[in-house]
């Protein structure tokens, strides 16, 4: 992989191909798959193909400055990694790797509870973690989990709330894959009761902690979950994984970006694979764009190279097009023109 390629769509499609023909057939699958027909996945990427921004002109772009900033940590730019299951069958280097790189290029990155091996991992000193929860036990297992993951160095905590339970992944049936299994199985009582008083409890007993609520897609909920005192809303449609006829989350960013109003911090995720797509978000609304499947084919094909220098050069794409933009500052991103075809 060259870390001087700009990932422009080409050259995360050809990646995903590379990916297609050389992976095992059941991780293919778990990477590129969505819910039942698909339509939940395909809506992320026409929901971004449908923004156009408007660049402004005669600005002075000789400095562009890309940082962001994230429960208090400065990042060089404004992404990071989102939560993914299953890393361990990704890569040989697991969740250690993605951890690694993303340390050591700055990028803010969440692990998950369902990894085998994230229980064991640290967090290095500044760096900018997050400690991502699907609702697998009571109450006394939540706190437990929260505690433990802010005394391993996480700066907060994501909590799941789009899973409930799992719909029919056909690519996954096929190819007999563990996540098809879940499908069609009962995922038990805790994540199927978790509620609004549940999440109330959660956050009223650990006052200390910043709480990311990961799924959300309606203004209402945002709105509702800020009230409970959560530090950030993450809008999320699991990557089209989740419910099939649902809208592409950049189409969903707008409203809840204005119903927050900036009370607080918002990340996206869903099909965002370029920098043109993350200064769509930024646009919009977000403070931070999460990254899934692209960094995935990257990772899976070439380990913590193939990761680092796709970060590389995503970093740099977003630079120059800001300069392109005429926005020498992620602020001056949400003065931008946005038109919708």
């Amino acid at each position: 992989m060259n870390g001087d390629a700009a990932p422009d769509r080409s050259f995360v499609e050809d990646r995903a191909e590379r990916a297609r023909r050389t992976l095992p057939a059941e991780l293919w699958a778990y990477l590129s798959g969505g819910a039942e027909t698909g339509a939940a996945l395909r809506r992320n990427r026409d929901a971004l193909d449908a923004v156009a921004l408007v660049p402004r002109v005669l600005v002075d772009v000789s400095e562009v400055a890309c940082t962001a900033t994230l429960l208090g940590h400065v990042l060089p730019c404004p992404i990071m990694l989102a939560p993914v299951g299953s890393l361990h069958t990704v890569h040989e280097q697991g969740a250690a790797g993605v951890q690694r790189t993303a340390e050591s290029a700055g990028v803010a990155y969440a692990l998950g509870s369902a990894l085998p091996d994230a229980g064991a991992l640290r967090v290095a000193p500044g760096a900018c973690a997050l400690f991502q929860l699907y609702v697998d036990g009571d109450q006394d297992w939540l706190h437990e989990q929260c505690a433990a993951a802010i005394d391993r160095g996480y700066s907060g905590i994501v909590i799941t709330v789009d899973a409930p339970v799992f719909p029919v992944r056909p690519a996954d049936v096929r190819t007999g894959n563990h996540a098809a299994l879940r499908s069609v199985r009962d995922t038990g009582t805790h994540r199927r009761s978790f509620d609004w008083a549940a999440l109330r409890r959660l956050v009223v007993a650990h006052p200390g902690i910043p709480f990311f609520i990961k799924g959300i897609q309606d203004p209402d909920d945002a709105v509702r979950a800020r009230d409970l005192g959560v530090a950030g809303i993450h809008v999320s449609n699991h990557g089209g994984r989740q419910f099939d006829q649902g809208a592409g989350t950049l189409a969903l960013l707008g409203p809840i970006a204005r119903a927050l109003d900036g009370s607080a911090t918002l990340i996206v995720d869903g099909g965002f694979e370029t920098g043109n797509d993350v200064l769509k978000a930024l646009a919009l609304g977000a403070d931070v764009v999460a990254l899934g499947r692209a960094y995935l084919y990257a990772y899976a094909l070439d380990g913590e190279t193939g990761l680092a220098a796709y970060l590389s050069a995503l970093r740099g794409q977003i630079r120059t097009n800001m300069a392109l933009l005429g926005t020498p500052t992620l602020a001056d991103l949400r003065g931008l023109r946005v038109l919708r075809r």
